[in-house]
């Protein structure tokens, strides 16, 4: 297993994320800079500000940015960016890998616009496969995912929003995303909008048992 500063974390973007952007020709942060969310953000001719603790994803992914740094975020927001103003602040599968997140929340607040907003995404430690683990005995760390080794903190629903808002925040939206379960079946049998309809019903009976990615979308 390699250090987080030489992982490279290789993906798409965040569809659900990045579909809670509206705006047009806005500034984003984007903390915890892996390429798949700046990429598109990129295209779609936002101006991009980025940080990172690992050089490879800096090597990878600097064109997208204005200016990308590295930075550990335990101590806050680098002072190249401190004096900057942000429509979006993005902590996509960020806050987990750190053991103190009073520094950096505070730190957003100060360069969140007047209406600006702050979008997390988080692994959900009580999604049902994850809790059928745990009543198993099992915690076995993995390369990626909720049990990815590089994590530190676990989070749920509630302590996630309660993180948020005991630094300040207001909570606006709450958003379970995840798969049906036994998808690799059903998908083979129903179609894609019914088992996304299918899902959202389950999520609405419980988002804590069946999102696996909690995102919230807070407001200073």
């Amino acid at each position: 297993m390699n250090s987080i500063e030489n992982k490279l974390y290789i993906n798409d973007g965040n569809d659900k994320l990045l579909s809670l952007i509206t705006k047009k020709n806005i500034r984003v942060l984007d903390i915890g800079c892996g390429g798949g969310n700046a990429r598109i953000l990129y295209q779609a001719n936002h101006t991009l500000d980025g940080i990172t603790i690992s050089e490879k994803e800096k090597e990878e992914n600097s064109a997208f940015f204005r200016s990308i740094v590295i930075h550990n975020i335990e101590q806050g927001l680098p002072s190249e960016f401190i004096e900057n103003t942000y429509d979006y602040v993005l902590c996509s599968h960020v806050l987990e890998h750190i053991c103190y997140p009073e520094k950096i929340l505070n730190d957003i607040k100060n360069v969140l616009s007047d209406d600006g907003l702050l979008i997390v995404a988080l692994p959900n430690i009580m999604h049902y496969k994850s809790r059928l683990s745990l009543i198993a005995g099992n915690f076995d760390y993995q390369e990626t995912g909720i049990w990815d080794y590089t994590h530190f903190k676990w989070y749920t629903f509630k302590s996630a929003r309660q993180l948020l808002e005991r630094h300040s925040y207001r909570v606006i939206h709450e958003i379970a995303d995840g798969e049906l379960p036994l998808n690799s079946i059903f998908s083979k049998v129903l179609p894609h909008r019914l088992r996304k309809a299918l899902y959202t019903l389950l999520t609405k009976l419980s988002k804590g048992l069946f999102g696996y990615q909690m995102i919230l979308v807070a407001s200073k």
